[in-house]
């Protein structure tokens, strides 16, 4: 059994390294990428200041006839900084204007841009999440993390140290043979960073398929429900004041703009204390008339929406804040040393047997 468990390991590995490898590195991408991004920006704090981010989306409409604004969001790098992605044609890519508190335009990118203006990091970001293909991706990158789980429990169960000789296994002993040498330092690594692997790697995988999880656990998909407006909605501003009202003090993370299929505006928030850094999980839904038709406060969810919401901040270690992050900085550089050291032992032993 165990021959066969570190043959299944192995083989398991080779086929699957390539693509793990690529998760690796596109893991690691986007850790502080937020950050990153908005260095690259030289511009003073300004405060936000949502009229004049209105003002702003009202002056791109007005240069761009027929142009929408779908949606802006918090850049989640610098504070009171906002992405606005302005939709010029139907079909083609989002245009992102970056502005600062004050709606001062500090960069425009195209949204067919892959190396430029920080969609580096888009790019990291599709791939990581949807390998560029959308829902079929994501599937293949859900199949392959439950893979790479399968895979470090039974690596696990294998470098598992025999009558608790845990030291000797964390801290290989010099050896005069290659092979042994790079095995020994597999494995040690392999024990130093497998278990926050496992909880990382489990909590991303369970994100691809967290309706199904959700379903099983009696968690029901909340849909706002408003009534066709037929005129022209409140202010944004307005909605985004009715929003704040109802949580004082917390950030403002996400607008999004009604649409003739969704009425509404959905403003989302992050309350003091919620387990993500920026992207919360509060939110409040405005309908075209000022009405507020739904609430979602993460402090008053249920158990089971509670452990599905928590998946996300324990899967980019934003539960931990600074400490958490860096944690799963190194968990991507681990993965990467282990499939690197991985393959180098599959190659010095194949030449040991010829």
């Amino acid at each position: 059994m165990g021959k066969r468990l570190r043959a299944l390991h192995r083989w398991l590995s080779i086929a699957m390294l390539g693509f793990w490898f690529v998760q690796a590195v596109t893991g690691v991408m986007l850790v502080f990428s937020w950050e990153l991004d908005d260095a690259t920006i030289s511009a003073r704090h300004v405060p936000t200041d949502i009229a004049a981010i209105e003002r702003r989306i009202a002056s791109l409409k007005a240069a761009n006839p027929g142009a929408e604004v779908p949606a802006f969001r918090a850049t989640a790098g610098a504070p009171d900084r906002y992405d606005i992605d302005l939709l010029k044609t139907p079909g083609e890519p989002l245009t992102v204007v970056r502005v600062d508190g004050a709606g001062e335009v500090l960069r425009t990118r195209s949204g067919d841009a892959l190396m430029k203006r920080g969609s580096i990091f888009d790019l990291a970001f599709s791939v990581h999440e949807t390998l560029l293909s959308g829902d079929r991706g994501s599937w293949l990158v859900g199949i392959s993390g439950l893979l790479l789980l399968s895979n470090l429990l039974l690596g696990l169960k294998l470098a598992w140290p025999k009558g608790g000789r845990w030291r000797r296994a964390l801290r290989p002993a010099a050896t005069p043979s290659p092979v042994a040498r790079v095995h020994g330092w597999h494995r040690a690594i392999g024990l130093w960073g497998v278990f926050p692997a496992i909880v990382s790697v489990a909590c991303g995988t369970a994100l691809i398929f967290v309706a199904g999880l959700g379903a099983l656990l009696g968690v029901e998909e909340r849909a706002p429900v408003a009534s066709a407006w037929a005129g022209e909605p409140i202010p944004m501003s307005a909605a985004v004041a009715r929003a704040a009202s109802l949580f004082p003090g917390a950030s403002l993370a996400r607008v999004q703009f009604p649409t003739p299929d969704e009425p509404y505006y959905f403003v989302a928030l992050r309350q003091a204390g919620e387990a993500a850094r920026v992207y919360g999980s509060t939110s409040v839904a405005v309908a075209a008339d000022g009405k507020v038709i739904d609430v979602v406060d993460p402090f008053r969810m249920s158990a089971a929406e509670r452990a599905l919401d928590l998946l996300y901040p324990i899967h980019t270690g934003e539960i931990g804040g600074a400490a958490g992050r860096l944690l799963i900085l190194f968990i991507g550089l681990w993965l990467a040393t282990m499939i690197i050291l991985g393959s180098v032992l599959w190659i010095r032993r194949r030449h040991a047997r010829k």
